[in-house]
């Protein structure tokens, strides 16, 4: 069982600050291992079900598809009228105990081998965002009616039961006292191996969460950037996919204009196996991708991949990363697909 913090009460939590002046990035080794294509999508989910497996969400046809390294489909499953466990809305995968695959759907989580057999279905709160790989139970964030200030409900749920193991309501990062301006509170998080919680949150503001503990932090190499045409682009088609009409004009502009946050949408931060956190940074985007790791709350590197990313995941010292190939032609339409890369374990760099 993935266990939460015990403390649910923030009275009386401890609050620092730590921070770090901009500066260069400092590149830890990534050797590229393989490629695969993988369908043209607007989710940026992805999962590592094993070291050379990897499942994504095809949005257009609202269905999972497995792939192996070498290419070949392990399985596409999950399209209306294919069922059993075919699949209702928006979804998110993540990694499951003993090569299995978890998919949030909604109100749901369903279970899956990597073929597409159903193995387990239980319900979630809604629109539940799972922050690390599950067992018997699963960690996720999720939206809750009523809830203010955008804060941020999180709990354990037993797979078998639907039962709710452990619940917490984390405040919005200025109820702490820390002066961060940021008005939509947290992105998706990350669970650590010993318990620990990190977040999002404006612009270069990280916020980690242990026990009752709370410290913040910035990325050293947040550079102030504004959205590039790709951003734009990608941000009125994601508005039009969410809510079915094309944002006005003034809302383009209002995004045009605000410096981006240091994370990417979607899970931009992951533990690793030695308890690092890694976080997929908005930096560049274009020819290359970038990733900041922290020991702590200290930053120790950074890993550099090509392409834009969307999203990725990491499984020992494997890390995929699904990616957006531009074309050289302006007009023309992006290429979708998932880069394998080994990277070294601390201390071997």
């Amino acid at each position: 069982m993935v266990a939460l913090p015990v403390v649910l009460a923030f009275g009386g939590a401890a609050c620092s600050t730590t921070e770090a002046e901009p500066g260069s990035i400092t590149l830890l080794a990534a050797e590229p291992i393989t490629s695969v294509e993988v369908p043209l999508s607007e989710s940026v989910s992805v999962a590592l079900v094993d070291s050379s497996t990897v499942c994504v969400v095809d949005s257009y046809e609202v269905r999972v598809v497995c792939v192996r390294s070498d290419g070949s489909t392990v399985g596409a499953f999950g399209r209306e009228g294919e069922g059993p466990g075919e699949f209702d809305g928006a979804l998110r995968v993540i990694r499951g105990s003993g090569g299995t695959l978890g998919v949030s759907d909604g109100d749901r989580v369903t279970v899956f081998e990597p073929s597409g057999t159903v193995l387990s279905s239980a319900r979630v709160p809604f629109l539940f965002r799972p922050m690390a790989p599950f067992g018997q139970t699963v960690v996720g964030a999720y939206e809750m009616s009523g809830s203010p200030t955008y804060r941020m409900p999180v709990a354990e749920v037993d797979l078998g039961s639907g039962d709710f193991v452990r619940q917490r309501l984390l405040p919005h990062p200025t109820e702490l006292g820390v002066p961060m301006g940021c008005e939509r509170g947290y992105t998706t998080g990350a669970l650590g191996p010993d318990g620990q919680m990190a977040f999002g949150t404006c612009q270069s503001d990280l916020v980690l969460w242990d026990s009752d503990d709370v410290v913040t932090f910035r990325d050293p190499t947040y550079a102030s950037e504004l959205p590039s045409e790709t951003d734009v682009e990608t941000h009125r088609e994601r508005w039009r996919l969410a809510f079915g009409v094309a944002p006005s004009e003034s809302q383009m502009l209002a995004y045009a204009e605000t410096l981006k946050w240091v994370t990417i949408p979607g899970r931009s931060l992951i533990y690793d196996d030695w308890g690092r956190l890694w976080v997929a940074i908005q930096r560049d985007r274009h020819a290359f991708s970038y990733f900041s790791i922290f020991s702590d709350t200290t930053y120790v590197g950074s890993v550099r991949v090509r392409d834009r990313v969307e999203g990725y995941d990491l499984l020992g010292s494997t890390l995929a990363v699904l990616v957006e190939r531009l074309p050289d032609d302006p007009a023309g339409i992006p290429g979708r697909g998932v880069d394998w890369y080994r990277f070294e374990p601390p201390g071997r760099n």
